[in-house]
């Protein structure tokens, strides 16, 4: 038995083993430092890229502020009349896909607010009409953020509006793209396009009125606009191209605060719920929230080894790793057994005087032979001995065990408590009696 003992603690011992060298392989003990190469714009990031500070600051100054976990589909039913902010660029750097845009820019056309931050604005938005580029010179993108603010900052503001209210000493990033709306070229033909008949008037005014023209430049150079708004149908469209305004790195910096702030309070006006997407940076309504937080830890692979090794245990339990053995024989000659029986069925027959009768003559016999008179000695008798002994037995107690056997014996009923206090009661006169033998 022991040599297969020692086999399943070696093959426990490897499994361990196999465990630590999948934890050691996932766990990040150094974790990377985070940049602008590869940002984490989600609102439940607390890295530098992140956005966990600004939406906690909403959050607690008392805005309805919430995470939208559905795809643009459901913008419809779910969001409503709603503020729906968009930080790019989206998790592993996805574009949004056509239907979805379609969906979004339906919603914004109904009605809808919506402020995009993003230094690729197209990736969120999917408008042909966006252009969007890094000016000429700017930093590596894994410089400190300190040496991302463009000391020119204040010097993006276009115009007074609502958008640029109270703003001084803005602290912009140079990574800020700059943003052209205008068509895009239109592909060579070799066929000679047909006339189009004239569109009607009506017509364009509707064309018109869901394309990207004319933007509101709040913020921008000559080279291009950095914060620009649209009137979208029926909605308003807002883009930032630098997230570093509201990043955990960038918020507290200047009057960036106060910018994000300032777009807040102007889309979300007479407006329900300010969402942030996370549905795009991989966090959906429909996964376990369980899941969701050990996403990203070896906790799934942890799970599955342990799961394993349990079932190797109960394997091994559930194994024989010897030879057969006997069951153990149980002795049924023990005269305790016998006791223990005809005691059971005098019980379950309530037969007490059969019981006395078992106890009360080998009582009055040992009392007798301990107190060297003879057996057939009446009750008179046999106390008389007693007080010629001194011995220290109360005579009242002897008397009343003898009388209450006798009775019983005689066919007096009696319940199992009284029974058990005579029985008693002749079990101390028997202890007494000897250890006056002894002395």
């Amino acid at each position: 038995m022991v040599r297969y003992l020692w086999i399943t603690l070696t093959g426990i011992l490897i499994i361990a083993l196999l465990i630590g060298l999948s934890a050691a392989g996932t766990i990040e003990l150094d974790r990377p430092e985070e940049s602008e190469i590869e940002p984490i714009r989600s609102s439940f990031s607390t890295g530098p890229t992140g956005t966990r500070a600004f939406y906690q600051l909403l959050e607690e100054s008392g805005k309805p502020v919430a995470r939208f976990l559905d795809s643009y589909h459901t913008l419809d039913k779910k969001a409503g009349n709603s503020l729906l902010v968009i930080v790019g660029p989206f998790k592993n750097s996805r574009a949004l896909p056509d239907e979805e845009a379609q969906s979004l820019q339906q919603w914004i056309a109904q009605g809808g607010n919506v402020l995009i931050v993003s230094r690729d604005p197209y990736a969120q938005f999917r408008d042909p009409y966006i252009h969007a580029g890094l000016p000429p010179e700017h930093p590596p993108l894994n410089a400190p953020p300190e040496n991302l603010v463009d000391p020119r900052s204040d010097d993006f503001i276009v115009q007074p509006t609502e958008l640029t209210k109270d703003l001084k000493g803005l602290a912009i990033s140079t990574l800020g793209t700059r943003m052209k709306f205008y068509p895009p070229a239109p592909e060579p033909s070799p066929v000679p396009t047909p006339i189009e008949p004239p569109v009607p008037e009506e017509k364009q005014e509707d064309d018109s009125a869901d394309s990207l023209e004319s933007p509101v430049v709040h913020l921008g150079d000559e080279e291009g606009a950095i914060l620009a708004d649209f009137e979208y149908g029926e909605g308003r469209l807002v883009f930032l191209s630098d997230p570093f305004v509201i990043a955990n790195n960038g918020i507290a910096r200047g009057a960036n605060l106060r910018l994000a702030l300032n777009l807040i309070n102007a889309l979300s006006a007479d407006k329900g719920t300010i969402l942030f997407d996370e549905y795009h940076h991989g966090y959906q309504s429909q996964s376990n929230p369980l899941v969701n937080y050990f996403r990203g830890t070896p906790m799934v692979w942890l799970l599955l080894q342990g799961t394993l090794l349990c079932i190797l245990i109960i394997y091994t339990y559930g194994r024989r790793f010897a030879r057969p053995l006997p069951l153990p024989q149980i002795d049924r000659n023990s005269p305790l057994e016998f006791v223990g029986s005809m005691a059971n069925l005098q019980q379950v027959a309530r037969a007490r005087d059969l019981a006395m009768e078992n106890i009360y003559p080998r009582f009055r016999s040992q009392i007798c032979r301990r107190l060297g008179i003879s057996a057939r000695a009446s009750t008179p008798e046999i106390i008389a001995a007693l007080r010629h002994r001194h011995l220290p037995i109360s005579e009242i107690d002897f008397r009343q065990a003898l009388s209450d056997g006798e009775m019983v014996m005689k066919g007096e009923q009696i319940d199992d408590p009284h029974l058990v206090t005579i029985v008693r009661r002749m079990r101390q006169v028997s202890v007494v009696l000897n250890k006056g033998k002894r002395k």
